[in-house]
């Protein structure tokens, strides 16, 4: 069964507004979110979810299928009322501050949901000491290769079995239905934390990667991002469709 990608994007984010729009070394950040999906090429169909006319038109003017959407809780729940209109039974979803996403990454969550499409998938990487603090950073916990548990803030004095959790998720259209008809809990609508919707109804298989992780959450990460991309050139390349 095919699997499609999905890059949600809204310009009204309360961090860093129109941050879809900003220049990533020239470049619409949403733009190089596509690319990288393209470039990963492991999936059927890759469309930008939008509720943004604007955001919309600069995709379509650059080759990329779009989709209007309405106003949406959460990425996934975006990404379920585009999977649902275009009918689209396997799904990854990107987020669209991920435009140094790796490769490898994106091609064995896609795999893995191809192997358990009962799951939702998502990506970890190893924590480091100086990253247990940021609260942009969201962990995730894991025992035996599963989710049991994502946090923004985590104990200092115990660490182990924590990760960070890495921009993507994966899922079939049965449990983005299932997601999008449930009420949000209580602690993701105070942590923003869509994954805590859906945990313990779903088992959340992890797939780890220890490539960095550098989504663009605040407007410093513009930096980190650029110099990233500056140093591996391989990563800038758009593959413009």
């Amino acid at each position: 069964m095919p699997v499609h990608c999905i890059i949600p994007a809204r310009l009204a984010s309360t961090r860093f507004p129109r941050k879809p729009l900003v220049k990533i070394l020239g470049r619409e950040m949403i733009l190089r979110t596509l690319d990288r999906a393209r470039l990963a090429s492991c999936f059927d169909r890759i469309i930008c979810a939008t509720d943004s006319s604007e955001i919309a038109s600069l995709v379509s003017d650059s080759g990329y299928e779009t989709i209007l959407t309405g106003e949406c809780l959460t990425g996934s729940d975006r990404v379920a009322e585009a999977a649902h209109k275009l009918n689209l039974g396997l799904v990854v979803n990107l987020q669209g501050d991920e435009p140094a996403a790796d490769l490898d990454l994106l091609r064995d969550v896609s795999k893995t949901l191809e192997q358990y499409p009962d799951s939702w998938v998502t990506g970890a990487s190893p924590l480091s000491l100086n990253q247990i603090r940021e609260k942009s950073i969201v962990k995730v916990k894991a025992e035996n290769g599963e989710a049991v548990d994502f946090r923004r803030e985590i104990p200092v004095e115990d660490i182990s079995g924590w990760y960070v959790h890495r921009g993507i998720y994966a899922y079939s259209l049965e449990s983005l239905n299932e997601f999008h008809a449930a009420l949000p809990a209580a602690r993701e609508t105070a942590e923003s934390l869509e994954p805590l919707r859906i945990l313990g109804k779903r088992r959340v298989r992890l797939v780890f990667n220890s490539a960095p992780s550098l989504s663009v959450d605040l407007p410093s990460d513009v930096e980190k991002v650029e110099k990233y991309l500056n140093d591996h050139k391989n990563l800038s390349s758009t593959g413009n469709p």
